[in-house]
């Protein structure tokens, strides 16, 4: 149990002098925040792939089969969409990154995406395929008045 005691006591003034010695926003030539892909690469790697796994919620595929609705129907599904829309949520964040703050209002048009985007991470943990649909159905609008206004058509 002493030993148990000494190796935390040695994890935590070895944590404590890593926090102390770490380089603060001040004290760091790095802004504390960085892009290291440029917007192009963002949006293909990172915004649609994310966005898509909101969109395929109302998805419905024609083939020689039939029709097939791409709405979730296990848990493997819903996880899938909680990954998406937490990607989404969260990449909305590196969107605000001053470097590829645009102009005033290009936060406006990221805090309408993280809202729908929040919006379609709760509704995905709480499986409600409402909640996330309408995300969906709201996404395509959202990202068309950003990509209009910056001329990205």
């Amino acid at each position: 149990m002493r030993h148990r005691a000494f190796l935390s006591s040695a994890f935590f003034a070895a944590l404590a002098g890593y926090v102390a010695a770490a380089p603060t926003a001040a004290s760091s030539d790095m802004p504390p925040f960085q892009a290291h892909v440029d917007m192009k690469t963002f949006m293909e790697h990172v915004l649609t792939p994310a966005a898509a796994v909101v969109w395929r919620v109302n998805g419905i595929v024609i083939d020689a089969k039939g029709e097939h609705d791409l709405s979730p129907r296990s848990d493997d599904d819903w996880e899938n969409i909680v990954s998406g829309a937490a990607t989404l949520a969260e990449a909305t964040n590196a969107l605000m990154i001053p470097e590829r703050v645009r102009d005033p209002q290009w936060n406006f048009y990221v805090q309408k995406l993280a809202a729908a985007a929040d919006k379609a991470y709760r509704g995905a943990e709480a499986h409600d395929l409402k909640a996330v649909s309408e995300v969906s159905d709201r996404l395509d609008g959202i990202c068309a008045d950003c990509h209009r206004h910056y001329g990205l058509e």
